[in-house]
């Protein structure tokens, strides 16, 4: 009997942490908020079709042998909502000045993103991406709508060489 799987997982809450290296560090990692994710709160944890590669002599049509090499898994998304002191975190750059006539300063330099990402989802079981790096970009629509969202694409990396992990759920 064939069986069919189906899950849909919601996100409920996004936070970030310094990367995670061993299993130790899961109970002690300090998690900061991060904003809201555009589109129902969606975000695609995507393993990457590897990359493959036959190896052909000259005188045959068949395959002699196959190389396959896996090209890991990347975490994609939107942030919206975003408030200066998140885009410092995200983008880099400073803001200047005080409350309600502060702006923003994004530097010309991106910030690398190389955090530990937890998603609290709607049934309150967590994913773990104890790894990942990457940067957040701007995609600003100024005028009718004026939809701010910052996208996001983060490689997903082991914790540390001795302790191979990169997602716990």
């Amino acid at each position: 009997m064939a069986e069919n799987i189906l899950l849909k997982a919601r996100i409920k809450s996004m936070a970030m942490a310094d990367p995670i290296t061993s299993a130790a560090g899961l109970g002690t990692a300090t998690w900061v908020d991060l904003p809201l994710t555009l589109r129902d709160d969606e975000v695609s944890i995507i393993d990457q079709d590897p990359e493959e590669s036959e190896v052909f002599s000259h005188e045959n049509d068949v395959a002699e042998d196959y190389d396959i090499v896996g090209t890991g898994t990347t975490v994609q998304g939107s942030f919206i909502k975003i408030g200066y002191t998140d885009l410092v975190t995200l983008l880099g750059g400073t803001v200047v000045g005080a409350a309600p006539n502060d702006k923003f300063h994004r530097s010309g330099m991106r910030a690398l993103f190389n955090k530990a990402l937890k998603f609290t989802l709607k049934d309150n079981t967590t994913i773990i991406l104890v790894n990942v790096k990457g940067f957040v970009q701007s995609s600003l629509s100024v005028g009718f709508g004026g939809v701010q969202k910052f996208p996001f694409r983060f490689k997903v990396l082991p914790g540390a060489g001795d302790w191979n992990v990169d997602i716990i759920w």
